[in-house]
């Protein structure tokens, strides 16, 4: 019981943190981190030339004072995912000095993150893989992996090429390595003029100011609702490094039926409907979050950032074998399995109920071990139902959308009516989705009937539904 209530408060503190303390713009010293990295120096658009020590390779080693609060904060986050067993944070503390301890790692995909999160690294220097593919006429998405302890899963920017000359469009920077700047510098042009900061989650943002250092030419553009915490009073210099040159309120049509004045030079390529999902107190002040999706007619892709989602059926390509074996295990006190393609798929699938459920159904503690966490039968059954399919996220539906269901629907009415998609691109998990307006629209069913396409209950009871009454301040019926 005691290792239970210890595992629920980690995993409370763990995701409020992540929804909330978004961006602080405090300065805690990581900017003035140096670390051994390529240079990632302030580039004029198409300047790409990046300086490389003459071996190709650096050292990943820092100051060991700001390695070891790293390496504690990892250990911390993997508490908050697989209980107090200390032989599984050393086993996760192990698999991680393997990845980026005092190996080899290639310069052009390292970066520094400086302001402090909980997805891995926290902060100061890190490294991520990006992988960049084409998604028809003048779009590509660019994705690299979001890591919380040993949870890794998907995460994307969209590049979109505009008509006449003007340039890359760039959806929700990813983390600022050479690799990424020089994958999203091979999008078209190679020009980037836009920078859309689509969401106030930190996932989406918090690389915003390396990216305009990086395109000082580019403008930016960002949903409404962008807030600092604790502090309220930082300012869009300090935060993304320039002022913002304008704010996606409501939708494009409404800005043209208006005759607002903002001139927003891309909406005849690219339109977009912005969503306010639900109102709620942070520090005492009344917050509403918002999302903006966007339509890109030449390739009828409807871009969204958290909205909907398809949760792979197979590994990502991204995915660390090392961490999938380590997640895959039916207790926390067994030995690592053998690496076959069938112990990868579990600790994928595994990894993805984690993620969305944050306490799913069958992750037990273990009656006769103290500590221990124990997979029991079942869950295989309730990650085929969660996978394969266009979703409302349930930490989305369960939190977000459950405030103001009447001002999503009409949201969800307005996309799935104005614009003709093909193809869903959202920004975390499987792209793109094969789906048309109507299916897109089914997504949402739950907004008009309770009981449509419901979440397993007992998967929602000790995470997600707990966190939501505690942040709508009332009793939540589970859907």
């Amino acid at each position: 019981m005691a290792a239970t209530m210890l595992s629920a408060v980690l995993h409370a503190m763990s995701i409020l943190i992540l929804l909330f303390s978004v961006m602080t713009g405090l300065s805690t010293g990581v900017d003035g981190m140096q670390i051994n990295k390529t240079n990632t120096k302030p580039q004029n658009n198409m300047n790409k030339n990046v300086a490389r020590r003459n071996d190709g390779v650096i050292s990943t080693s820092t100051n060991p004072a700001i390695s070891s609060r790293r390496d504690v904060f990892r250990a911390a986050a993997s508490v908050a995912i697989f209980g107090v067993n200390s032989n599984n944070i050393a086993n996760a503390a192990d698999l991680k000095q393997q990845v980026d301890g005092n190996n080899i790692i290639n310069p052009d995909q390292m970066y520094n993150q400086r302001f402090p999160t909980l997805f891995d690294p926290i902060y100061g220097s890190g490294n991520r893989r990006t992988i960049k593919r084409q998604l028809g006429p003048n779009i590509w998405s660019l994705e690299q992996n979001l890591q919380l302890g040993p949870l890794q899963t998907p995460l994307r920017c969209v590049v979109i090429q505009l008509d006449e000359g003007n340039g890359l469009w760039v959806h929700a920077p990813l983390a600022p390595t050479p690799e990424f700047f020089d994958l999203v510098e091979s999008c078209g042009s190679g020009v980037v003029k836009h920078v859309v900061v689509p969401s106030y989650a930190l996932e989406h943002k918090v690389f915003v100011k390396d990216a305009l250092e990086r395109w000082t030419d580019a403008q930016l553009w960002t949903s409404p609702g962008q807030f600092s915490f604790p502090i309220r009073s930082v300012s869009s210099e300090f935060v993304f490094g320039k002022s913002v040159d304008g704010v996606l309120s409501t939708s494009d049509d409404d800005q043209a039926s208006n005759n607002m004045k903002m001139d927003i030079p891309w909406t005849s390529e690219i339109q977009y409907e912005t969503l306010a999902a639900g109102t709620f107190s942070i520090g005492g002040t009344p917050t509403t979050f918002y999302e903006t999706a966007f339509f890109h007619k030449k390739s009828k892709s409807l871009i969204v950032t958290d909205a909907v989602a398809r949760i792979d059926q197979t590994v990502p390509e991204l995915n660390d074998p090392d961490l999938l074996l380590l997640v895959s295990k039916r207790s926390t006190s067994d030995p690592l399995p053998d690496d076959t393609p069938e112990a990868r798929l579990v600790g994928w699938e595994k990894t993805a109920l984690l993620v969305s459920y944050f306490f799913p159904e069958h992750e037990e503690p273990d009656p006769s071990k103290f500590g221990v966490v124990t997979w029991t039968e079942g869950w295989h059954n309730n990650f085929k139902a969660l996978s394969g399919r266009v979703l409302v996220p349930p930490v989305v539906r369960t939190l977000l959308y459950a405030q103001d269901p009447k001002r999503v629907r009409e949201w969800v009415e307005r996309v799935s009516k104005r614009w003709e998609f093909e193809q869903i691109v959202p920004a975390h998990f499987d792209a793109p989705i094969k789906a048309t307006p109507a299916e897109f629209s089914q997504a949402f069913a739950f907004l008009d009937d309770d009981g449509a396409d419901a979440f397993p209950a007992a998967d929602l009871a000790r995470g997600l539904k707990p966190i939501a009454d505690l942040a709508l301040g009332r009793k939540q019926k589970i859907r």
